[in-house]
């Protein structure tokens, strides 16, 4: 039997001397080594071009003035630097109307603004009404403000009226309704922005947001489903009117800007030299990537191959503006200019909004930078219960009238009923329906009307499917079934209204509300509240069943 012995020896290389410089160094004693090396490496493939030197663009920049929102006709003022943009397009009041906690905030706030003898009489006139069940602190504050939501809709009526009709129309006298109106008419505007008495943008029927931005009088920029609560450039696209921002006086107008390029830099690049290496923090051949993964497939073949080759060179464009570079000139090392056009591909872009309008339009988006994000006041949660075949809005967070965030499904389960007591020797419990806790509001499915566009031509048993909200009879503390109406503001919008079927997919969709204070470029406070739309949570079990015997033998 033979047996096989591997021997391992371990080279290790002794220097005769203690400087290791001459080995770094790694000089080369054969020329046409060298030579190999550089022809391997491509450094002798001349490719006849120089290297760009200087850049001149020609760029138009137009600013962002106006908003509105679809199906609207009349374009509402807006100013980048005044104003935010989620607060403009996005800013509703936190319930359907404004509830204590709003009116006493209100009343507080105007009341710091005007002498006390004004404010008595506002209070006077304009009380706070307090509920019964209102909270002890809300109902001692507002014994002390008047109803700062009544006033300036009241002032908003005779704004433009004689100081005698502004102060019969705020019960005081008609002086110090003459001293109160610059106050008043900064402060009913604030109203106006806090508590959403603008334009809606919100489509109850498609759980969304639409809008448009004009620029000089066009409409260039549109949302046709806005989700989030932030308005960046991949929420916006571009329209036909975008076309009008190519129509330049002369074929030489627009501002030049000359620039010296620099080469694209990135981490993890290959490095030029040879004996450099690359940052070993990124390692692009860890990347792993399948073969119908086409955007890792694309980073690693642009950061390896074609890194190299691309140029950057900055432009000033100011926030809120659209940017049109209709075309470049480069000057190279050899003196040569080179007229580079926008490539004009309607199958690939980047860098631009989507669209109609294939344009060189660059948008610089007015961002919000350093928002602060209140609690959640509301959240509305829409399901699809495959077992009962519905589909449920249930309501997760509510805001009562006093202002008061009650987390219902925390709620319900410490108040839920507790389990009948059965008989010894009962097996089998009947319902004619089961209990569904009062917080699931459903939906059912409904053909959508012959009425609708789109739908006048579509036969009846093909015709597109929406959601109706329906109202489910449940007990009360007696036993008698009553029905009750949703308390969140995103169901109550539905009740006259047709949820559209595809909005609610498997995965469900979560609605929110929440509060924002963020400020504008110039220094500016916005406080608005807004909804943001997300994916739920997956299919929901409301246990609706109808003629049921339940076992109650192993309970």
């Amino acid at each position: 039997m033979s047996i096989r012995v591997y021997a391992l020896h371990r080279v290790e290389p002794i220097s005769r001397q203690g400087d290791p410089g001459r080995g770094l160094a790694a000089p080369v004693h054969d020329p046409l080594w060298g030579l190999a090396r550089q022809r391997h490496f491509g450094e002798l493939a001349g490719e006849d071009t120089g290297s760009p030197i200087q850049v001149s663009v020609r760029m138009r920049v137009d600013r962002l003035d106006g908003w509105r929102p679809v199906d609207t006709d009349d374009v509402l003022p807006y100013d980048p630097d005044r104003d935010v943009l989620e607060a403009v397009v996005a800013g509703e009041s936190a319930a359907p109307a404004p509830g204590l906690r709003d009116r006493v905030d209100a009343g507080r706030r105007l009341a710091a603004l005007l002498p006390a003898a004004t404010v008595s009489d506002l209070r006077d006139s304009a009380p706070i009404e307090v509920g019964p069940d209102a909270p002890r602190l809300l109902a001692r504050a507002a014994a002390r403000y008047p109803d700062g939501i009544q006033v300036a809709a009241a002032y908003d009526g005779v704004a433009g009226d004689s100081d005698d009709a502004v102060g019969t129309a705020l019960g005081t006298t008609a002086a110090r309704a003459s001293q109160a109106r610059p106050v008043l008419d900064e402060y009913a505007a604030w109203v106006r922005t806090t508590f959403g008495t603008g334009p809606a943008t919100w489509m109850p029927e498609r759980l969304e947001r639409r809008f448009e931005l004009s620029t000089g009088g066009h409409v260039v920029l549109t949302a046709p489903a806005h989700t989030r609560d932030t308005v960046d450039a991949l929420d916006l696209d571009l329209t036909e009117a975008a076309h009008e921002l190519q129509a330049w006086p002369t074929p030489t107008a627009g501002e030049w800007h000359r620039r010296i390029p620099s080469r694209l830099s990135f981490p993890g690049m290959p490095n030029n030299r040879f004996w450099e290496f690359e940052d070993a923090q990124i390692a692009l051949h860890r990347i792993d990537a399948a073969t119908h993964d086409l955007a890792r497939l694309a980073l690693v073949e642009f950061s390896a191959t074609y890194g190299n080759d691309w140029f950057t060179f900055p432009i000033p464009a100011e926030h809120g503006t659209v940017a049109t570079v209709p075309e470049v000139l480069v000057r190279d090392t050899f003196g040569e200019h080179e007229l580079v056009h926008v490539a004009n591909d309607p199958t690939w872009s980047m860098f631009v909004p989507s669209g109609p309008a294939s344009a060189p339009h660059l948008l610089v988006a007015p961002v919000t930078v350093s928002r602060l994000a209140g609690q959640v006041v509301e959240e509305v949660r829409f399901v699809r219960d495959e077992n009962a075949n519905l589909v449920w809005g249930l309501e997760a967070v509510v805001t009562d009238a006093a202002g008061v965030t009650h987390d219902v499904i925390g709620e319900y389960a410490a108040s839920a009923a507790p389990v009948p007591e059965l008989p010894v020797d009962a097996e089998l419990l009947y319902r004619l329906m089961t209990d569904v806790p009062k917080h699931w509001v459903p939906f059912i499915p409904a053909h959508l009307d012959e009425d609708r566009e789109g739908l006048e031509h579509v036969e009846q048993e093909r015709r597109a499917v929406g959601l109706v909200q329906a109202l489910l009879p449940r007990p009360d503390t007696w036993g008698i079934p009553v029905l009750t109406a949703p308390r969140s503001s995103v169901l109550a919008e539905l009740r006259q209204k047709v949820l559209c079927e595809e909005e609610v997919g498997p995965a469900g969709v979560t609605v929110r509300r929440r509060w924002y204070l963020a400020r504008s470029a110039d220094g500016g406070r916005h406080v608005w509240c807004a909804r943001s739309v997300a994916t739920g949570r997956g299919e929901g079990n409301s246990g609706l069943a109808f003629d049921v015997a339940l076992d109650v033998r192993g309970t």
